[in-house]
């Protein structure tokens, strides 16, 4: 389901969820982003994570504010069912520190983080 809301702009999971982009980006650098938040997830089994957008640019290969962009687009991501709405990410919090660096606080939403641990729990099931 993840990848479906991640290579659909607009579209319908179960239970009648729908989803929509609200904002438009690069989709294989918001993929890559996206990417490194999972890691840094599973790494640190968090739902709110502090990141440096200049260490997702070098990891990825791109510049910062094409990191900026896919960071946007990816909290732009909104679910709907029975009249709640809620985001795939939400950025709690954005900083320049003195020396430059800009450092992103996001927490993932309730539905992602309810798929991360279906995952999770998948892969430790015995086969």
């Amino acid at each position: 389901m993840i990848q479906m809301v991640l290579s659909d702009r607009k579209g319908m999971l179960e239970r009648g969820v729908t989803f929509s982009w609200t904002i438009e980006g690069d989709e294989r650098i918001i993929g890559l982003v996206f990417d490194v938040i999972l890691d840094r997830y599973f790494l640190y089994n968090q739902t709110s994570l502090l990141t440096e957008v200049q260490e997702i640019a070098r990891l990825v290969e791109c510049r910062p504010e094409e990191i900026v962009r896919a960071l946007s687009c990816l909290s732009g991501i909104r679910f709907e069912s029975n009249h709640i709405i809620e985001r795939l990410m939400s950025i709690e919090e954005a900083t320049i520190s003195e020396n430059g660096s800009i450092l992103v606080a996001i927490r993932l939403g309730g539905w992602l983080t309810h798929q991360l641990h279906q995952i999770g729990r998948d892969a430790l099931l015995p086969c």
